[in-house]
């Protein structure tokens, strides 16, 4: 989909909006959790978030050494993260870019970690965005995609609020199963570590309503060193969350093949 006719379809004015006002800054401890873990640590780690709103996450990501870019569609999104860069004495380690999430302005394998969080949802078709995320992710490198859970709450009143013309988180969303996000970072070429929750409706609309900046996802990030765990927390959650590598099996070239097939004969 082209940006004017996604400005028309979802409003780019809205999240203008939404991003001039908006109260809430809150880090994603799972996704700081997951990327200290799976990097083996954040110093010097090149780290991209596509869709990055204010921008909270990832100059925590920043605050702890890594070298991070936010990408966002909206103008006013980027206003505030440089304005909250600076105020944090992270400027220096963040990079905040108006783009285009389908056309990430930037070359292949630029970065150890990529991450959305609330992104694809907003996408009818969100091959070309992950595929984007796919591209410029280095090989071994890490992707988390967090988005609404099918069979929460939550989506039953998105989809009112939807009808009723009152959603105003870009006038359209969907959901998904966590079979569904498995499968569409698969097409991105993209190899599932695991699945799993984070995230309470209740203290979600808590956090929205009451305190903008407090974290109570501790309950959610824990626990995930468990498949029995991740598996409920996928099904009961908020919102699921796959964490995936980019491989290097589609590195190997004919000559490795070759000789792959020869040892099996």
């Amino acid at each position: 989909m082209k940006s004017d006719a996604r400005d028309a379809k979802y409003g780019k004015e809205s999240w203008d909006e939404l991003w001039r006002h908006r109260r809430r800054f809150y880090v994603y401890r799972n996704v700081v959790k997951i990327a200290e873990e799976f990097l083996g640590g954040l110093p010097g780690r090149r780290v991209l978030e596509v869709g990055c709103g204010r921008g909270a996450t990832l100059l925590e990501l920043a605050r702890k050494g890594a070298n991070v870019v936010g990408l966002d569609y909206s103008e006013e999104a980027i206003a505030v993260c440089r304005k909250l860069a600076r105020e944090s004495n992270t400027a220096n380690r963040a990079e905040f870019v108006n783009a285009d999430a389908q056309k990430i302005p930037f070359s292949e394998e630029a970065f150890d970690f990529v991450f959305s969080v609330g992104l694809i949802e907003h996408f009818e078709d969100p091959t070309e965005t992950l595929s984007e995320q796919y591209r410029v992710l280095r090989k071994g490198g890490i992707c988390l995609v967090q988005v609404p859970q099918r069979y929460s709450f939550y989506t039953f009143l998105k989809k009112m609020l939807i009808r009723l013309g009152k959603w105003p988180y870009g006038k359209w969303e969907t959901q998904f199963s966590d079979k569904e996000i498995s499968t569409l970072v698969r097409e991105a070429g993209l190899e599932p570590h695991y699945v799993t929750g984070y995230g309470s409706f209740i203290l979600a609309a808590v956090r929205h309503t009451f305190a903008p900046t407090l974290d109570f996802g501790m309950m959610w990030r824990n626990g995930t060193e468990l498949a029995m765990i991740r598996a409920v927390k996928a099904k009961t959650a908020l919102d699921i969350c796959v964490v995936a590598r980019k491989g290097i099996a589609d590195t190997t070239d004919a000559n490795t093949k070759s000789a792959k097939n020869q040892v099996a004969r």
